[in-house]
């Protein structure tokens, strides 16, 4: 009986959870970010049907924004490119690189929006681009974990902006703490501050996701 009115008030909860998550919107940018990600978790064990993808792209579209124009004033050459492995096609013949993630044969006839992206962005002037392997799911070839991958090559490269395409689970459970966010950057405290810019996938599947490709090219080419 229980279980049945909690199934029949969990929408209008859910709804009510995601309200709470709007209402920070009418707050200056600059605590709007902030008190999204402050909320999560209190939410989450609130209203455990909470949409949390719903919320990490709510949480996304406020960051963009805030950054976006220090992002667009930022030089290509002072860029990195993070995409992922799960968009690559399901013949893909790349071989696994542990520093460099995964490497697209120069001779490769296959037709990949993936490679389109990251050679796009080199063209542009991008300091570097990769295509970021799991290392969960590849802890025999050496992979460090996509986290640990990403600040690693922020150290190296030391760019003053950064797009990263991935997907809402990714994000809540890897990057989503207040520790990893301020004014002047993402990262902070576990790495050089970077002027961040997310393109989120449209699933989390490991294997053949997808995303919005036109916005993903718009997000790499935008500048002042």
């Amino acid at each position: 009986m229980v279980t049945a009115q909690r199934r029949r008030l969990s929408p209008q909860l859910t709804g009510t959870a995601v309200e709470i998550a709007i209402m920070p919107m009418l707050l200056p940018a600059r605590l709007t970010l902030p008190l999204l990600v402050i909320l999560y978790k209190p939410l989450c064990r609130l209203w455990p049907w909470l949409d949390k993808d719903a919320y990490v792209r709510r949480t996304v579209e406020v960051g963009n924004r805030f950054y976006a124009p220090r992002f667009r004033r930022i030089p290509y050459a002072e860029r990195l490119l993070f995409l992922p492995y799960c968009l690559r096609p399901a013949e893909c013949p790349t071989e696994i690189d542990s520093d460099q993630g995964l490497a697209c044969p120069p001779d490769c006839a296959h037709s990949c929006r993936l490679r389109e992206m990251r050679d796009l962005a080199l063209e542009l002037g991008y300091r570097k681009a990769f295509i970021v392997v799991s290392g969960k799911l590849h802890k025999t070839a050496g992979v460090l974990r996509s986290r640990n991958f990403l600040v690693r090559r922020i150290q190296e490269y030391q760019p003053k902006g950064v797009i990263g395409c991935l997907c809402t689970r990714d994000l809540r459970e890897k990057y989503l703490r207040l520790d990893n966010i301020a004014a002047d950057g993402t990262l902070g405290r576990h790495g050089t501050p970077v002027i961040p810019q997310v393109c989120l996938l449209e699933n989390c599947r490991c294997r053949g996701s997808q995303v919005d490709w036109q916005k993903l090219e718009l997000l790499i080419r935008s500048h002042e």
